[in-house]
């Protein structure tokens, strides 16, 4: 009886213990993770506390002491407001808040502080390089808003962002020589994300972009936000917005492509990389 009860006693002890050196390890992983959280906050703070700001009414543009870009900051001011306005009417969205775009010199500087490379987007910043493409990130941000977990189809969550990146290419253009020399991706392909993401990154990604730019302009906004909210399937999100399938949704984009490659008319508002 005795030895019964010292047997319990023992395993009675070695559970409290066992229990005792998982609450300090929690204790410690927490209390190093929050160290380690509030170092990278202070690094944050500490390296963009010099940095001059610029804000508009959505936009709040920080960047470093520097001649050519204070006297490029407010041009990019309107950039990004002309680029928003843009957003807005297609998503049918206003922005929640603030943006914040954070405005590197160089790409160097940007991946040596990231590790990465720009534009990259987090919550409700975008880290830019003055020389890549200024509307990818605000277009992700937007793209979150309407849709936090993104589209469920790949071609929407690559495409539209580089739709929208103002790069001042014409994917219409691109695509449109892909259709003249027999190589232009069929819908089929680019709705189905298994076949989408075997393909060429940045032929599917222009492609992409024209197909959805081409729904835009003849359809309105409904397709690309069903493509981004709906969970059905993209054959049934296209017949639903715009009463066609994609087989005859691709005939009118190839024959729409011609008109769509062609230069803006020298006084025309809309900027190329823009979706048309």
């Amino acid at each position: 009886m005795n030895t019964m009860h010292c047997k319990a006693s023992r395993r009675t002890f070695m559970m409290l213990a066992l229990s005792a050196l998982l609450l300090i390890a929690l204790v410690l992983t927490v209390g190093c993770g929050k160290k380690e959280e509030e170092a990278q906050s202070g690094f944050d703070r500490e390296y963009f506390a010099g940095w001059l700001k610029h804000s508009t009414e959505v936009f709040e543009l920080r960047y470093p002491p520097s001649e050519d870009l204070s006297a490029r900051i407010e041009a990019i001011g309107v950039k990004c407001d002309e680029i928003v306005v843009l957003l807005a009417q297609m998503l049918r969205h206003k922005p929640d808040g603030k943006i914040y775009v954070m405005i590197f010199q160089n790409s160097i500087e940007a991946r040596k502080l990231l590790g990465r490379e720009v534009p990259y987007t987090s919550n409700d910043t975008v880290y830019y390089e003055i020389f890549s493409p200024l509307g990818k990130g605000i277009a992700e941000i937007m793209m979150r808003q309407v849709a936090p977990e993104g589209s469920k189809f790949e071609f929407v969550n690559e495409g539209f962002p580089t739709l929208l990146d103002f790069s001042g290419e014409n994917y219409h253009s691109n695509a449109f020589q892909h259709l003249e020399n027999g190589t232009i991706i069929p819908v089929a392909d680019l709705i189905d994300n298994e076949k989408y993401i075997k393909l060429p990154p940045i032929q599917r990604r222009e492609q992409a972009a024209s197909f959805l730019g081409f729904l835009t302009l003849n359809y309105g906004s409904a397709p690309l936000l069903g493509l981004l909210k709906e969970s059905i399937s993209a054959n049934g999100i296209l017949m639903m917005t715009t009463k066609r399938n994609p087989e005859v949704l691709e005939h009118e984009w190839k024959n729409s492509l011609p008109q769509l490659a062609a230069p803006p008319p020298p006084d025309s508002t809309v900027s190329e990389g823009a979706g048309a």
